[in-house]
């Protein structure tokens, strides 16, 4: 909000009521949902106040007190403004006449006709009081830079952390809308902010937060009169509250279809920034245009649901056994303890090797005249350096042995087991287990300092390599068991939505209103109409042999005044084939080789959670499950399909021998099944869009045969030749 609006009438006090609302519906969501939000590893959410002045007429410190305390002086005012929040009436509008706050407070519309409750339950969320009493400013003596902020004789729910506490104090005793009291005995408190149990909700403080703080909590974040000069250190704050942990310690928010429904994950994982009297908001809007990235209030966002296609058969397809899951009684972390750093014999060979790769470059934008028109450069600038291992002996080993202990302990990684002296083996052995880019000057040693340095690069690359490497034994663990399950709707590669972003200018409007045109054809289930449709720079497919349509994607998304998520596709020879599927399918010559057997075919979803990998391929997620049914007997073939380029692939990689492994599979499968029950046939095949000519890695023209007689087809043979070779395998 600029100052010119924050002077207006009551817009100031209405601001900060929809800020602290913001804050409490996602206190309300973390406490209400916390079971169903436990494997997303979401923080207790925390408000953040950051202002530029502590002290004077014009401390900002000061007008964020007397804002909280306002909260609880004026209960009928702030329980008319809460009402008409959560209602979704109009209270600040921008400069487009927009209501800034519309569909913010969707999760508390239950509260609706109960503004009395609402306001109760803020004041124990979020102020730890269960009655409405005045504020009072604590001064904890014992500890500088402190001063607690609680209700009346409660539990302190609020923390100001700044230089000159005595200073602040000493002005703040006079103002009227809240209280002063000196505590010579408690205890310091800026600590404790992330301990489990902590019941501090309200952090206030100065600039002091971009300089070394770091929590997992901040998901609310207050800035008052921050300009343009404090913009480095703005980008830092950002950088408090955009950090998360995700799923699976990720450090990713959740897609929109992977987000578990009715908990409003979206308002847990976002990060609220509430700028007052902030000139910096309009450059930071600069900078992400620049980034490529258009502000949320200058875009149109469009779901558009996807048409399941399923045929009334039911369609096989693999998944994990039950019982061989993480913590199940034959699952990885209860069967196998393997030694950090040693890959079990049966694994070798199998799994892809852990390998990490560290990149310390700075990264800087930058652009001049001088580039158009000239080709980049394919040589590789970046230095590749290795860490010094004449320095190891000076290294605190226990520090980093302590590190990952903790990192494991932290993904309750409790069968994993490592040594001091096995980690420093490891360490000084051989350094093909990473590859680090480094400018050469970073690895001169002048000082004790340049020592440490590298000794935190190395607990970098061990602590990637610790996750790759767990992750790899047990995914290669559990990929030896699979069952056979059947395709539904709730599969996860059933993908239900895409989500659209679209630029709110005169192109954007173009692209939105010819969207709309398909997704009416799709939600009509005209599917003949719809696989007509294209638009300029998108791909779009529906074909009626896959399990759900359309395919979506963007051939070149600098061409487009808009964004989507997920994208059906990841490369071109990914449509190109079904393209040339759709096209052999619907031939004389494909009718004549696929005969009367049904043809059926699903885009693979490429995550453990969605899709199906086959981890002693070395984590392999093919692309495509094909599948042909002989509708009379019920047998069925199904066929993993990668089309990916294998220019710089090793010919040796462990995807290259999956068409082997899912022999192995099918033969253990075979013998799970019940009498009479119907045979599935498993095959695997790479088509390569890379020419035979330009693979790097084969020299003899000769080997062609050979790579075609381990299922490796080249689609430069064109759609009829790579399709029939492949049928005939097949039939």
């Amino acid at each position: 909000m600029n100052g010119e609006a924050y002077e207006q009438a009551d817009n100031a006090r209405k601001y900060f009521t929809a800020c602290l609302l913001a804050y409490y519906q996602q206190l309300w969501l973390w406490s209400t949902h916390r079971s169903a939000l436990a494997d997303f590893n979401i923080e207790k959410p925390l408000w953040v106040f950051v202002g530029n002045t502590v002290s004077g007429e014009e401390s900002d410190i000061l007008e964020v007190v007397n804002f909280l305390a306002d909260f609880l002086n004026s209960e009928a005012q702030i329980k008319s403004w809460l009402a008409d929040l959560i209602a979704d009436k109009a209270q600040i509008l921008d400069a487009k006449g927009n209501n800034i706050f519309c569909g913010r407070f969707t999760p508390l519309m239950g509260f609706g006709g109960r503004v009395d409750e609402l306001y109760a339950d803020i004041l124990l969320r979020v102020f730890n009081a269960s009655a409405r009493q005045r504020l009072k400013l604590v001064n904890i003596k014992s500890s500088k830079g402190e001063l607690a902020l609680r209700v009346g004789d409660a539990e302190p729910f609020g923390l100001i952390n700044i230089g000159d506490d005595a200073g602040f104090f000493g002005m703040a005793e006079d103002v009227e809308a809240f209280d002063g009291e000196r505590d010579d005995f408690g205890g310091a408190l800026f600590g404790t902010l992330n301990n489990k149990d902590s019941r501090l909700n309200v952090l206030i403080g100065s600039r002091k937060f971009t300089e070394g703080w770091s929590s997992w909590r901040v998901s609310t974040m207050g800035l008052l009169n921050m300009g343009q000069g404090e913009g480095s250190q703005i980008i830092q704050l950002f950088g408090r509250g955009v950090r998360l942990k995700g799923k699976g310690f990720s450090l990713k928010r959740t897609l929109p279809q992977d987000r578990p429904k009715g908990v409003h994950l979206d308002k847990l994982e976002a990060l609220n920034i509430f700028g007052v009297r902030a000139s910096y908001m309009a450059a930071f809007k600069d900078y992400l245009r620049e980034e490529g990235i258009t502000p949320s209030d200058e875009v149109l966002e469009l779901d558009f649901p996807t048409r399941a296609n399923l045929p009334k058969g039911k369609l096989k397809t693999l998944a994990l056994k039950d019982g061989y899951k993480d913590n199940q009684k034959l699952g990885f972390k209860r069967t196998h303890f393997p030694w950090l750093y040693e890959i079990p014999a049966q694994f070798q060979g199998k799994i892809k090797a852990p390998h990490v790769v560290l990149d310390l470059y700075p990264r800087v934008e930058a652009l001049s005249s001088k580039d158009k028109g000239v080709a980049a450069t394919t040589t590789e600038a970046r230095n590749k350096g290795k860490l010094n291992q004449t320095l190891f002996p000076a290294f605190n080993w226990d520090r980093i042995y302590l590190a990952l202990q903790d990192y494991k302990l932290q993904r309750s990684w409790s069968n994993l087991r490592l040594e001091r002296q096995k980690l420093i083996d490891f360490c000084t052995g051989a350094q093909d287990w990473y590859t680090l880019f480094i400018p050469a000057a970073e690895l001169n040693v002048t000082t004790f300092a340049d020592i440490r340095k590298q000794e935190d690069i190395l607990l970098r690359l061990l602590t990637d390599y610790t996750d790759r490497f767990y992750k790899a034994l047990k995914t290669g663990y559990e990929g030896q068991f699979y069952d056979i399950t059947h395709i539904d709707e709730e599969h996860g590669s059933m993908l239900k939505l895409y989500q659209f972003e679209i630029e709110n200018s005169d192109d954007g409007l173009e692209y939105q209103a010819k969207l709309e045109v398909l997704k009416k054809l799709v939600a009509a289930g005209k599917i003949g109409e719809a696989s007509k449709w294209n638009a300029p720079h998108m791909v779009a497919i529906s074909f009626d042999r896959h399990l759900y349509y359309p395919l979506l994607a963007l051939e070149d998304k600098d061409a487009v005044p808009l964004k989507l998520r997920p994208l059906a596709f990841d490369a071109p020879s990914e449509w190109e084939f079904v393209r040339d599927l759709e096209a052999f399918y619907n031939s004389s010559e494909g009718k004549d080789v696929i005969g009367p057997r049904s043809l059926y075919l699903l885009r693979n979803a490429d995550r453990e959670e969605k899709g199906l990998g086959f981890a002693l391929a070395g984590n392999f997620y093919p692309d495509f499950l094909l599948w042909l049914v002989d509708d009379a007997t019920g047998k069925q073939w199904l066929t993993f399909v990668d089309p990916k380029g294998l220019r710089n692939l090793d010919l040796t990689h462990p995807k290259l021998g999956l068409y082997k492994e899912v022999k192995t599979l099918e033969t253990t499968l075979a013998g799970q099944a019940k009498a009479g029950e119907a045979p599935l046939v498993l095959n695997a095949f790479v088509l390569s869009p890379t020419k035979f000519a330009d693979l790097l890695n084969v020299g003899d023209p000769t080997k062609k045969a050979d790579l075609e007689s381990r299922h490796v087809l080249f689609m430069e043979d064109g759609p009829s030749a790579y399709l029939k070779k492949l049928f005939s395998v097949l039939t």
